[in-house]
């Protein structure tokens, strides 16, 4: 059932692929996860993963609708401190960059994400008629 769910969490967003905490911290997974989580970049500039989730796809859209008001000040906040700072071609100070154990402990939106796409899959199981096919492109379930 997990597992379902998160195909189908990865196919609906494609940066999002593992939402479970790795187990062993010296395991060869977790370091390579590392390591393409600093070649990423993105952590330099104060941005967590679920920042630079692709924001127009129905499913992030309602997500972050439905984000309680702290949170989504906090993500518009990083977000135009991170364009900022590549306006000015500059990084955050170390000790200010986001570490991958702290990456991984705060995914925000992954649960949202994850309910939105069981609502739908419950909707299209029992057949219900009152969406309409402009709330959920067909071509983005099933």
């Amino acid at each position: 059932m997990l597992g379902t769910k998160l195909r189908m969490l990865a196919k609906v967003t494609p940066m999002v692929k593992r939402p479970k905490k790795p187990e062993k911290k010296n395991s060869w997974t977790f370091m390579i996860s590392k390591f393409a989580f600093n070649l990423a970049g993105y952590n330099k500039f104060g941005l967590y993963s679920d920042d630079i989730i692709y924001h127009d796809s129905p499913v992030v859209k309602e997500a972050l609708r439905r984000l309680p008001k702290e949170v989504l000040d906090a993500r518009n906040f990083r977000s135009i401190r991170a364009a900022q700072l590549d306006f000015l071609k500059m990084n955050l100070p170390k000790e200010k960059w986001i570490t991958y154990e702290q990456d991984i402990n705060y995914r925000y939106l992954q649960p949202y994400i994850i309910e939105i796409v069981m609502e739908k899959q419950e909707v299209n199981e029992f057949g219900c008629t009152n969406y309409a096919e402009w709330h959920w492109p067909s071509d983005e379930f099933k």
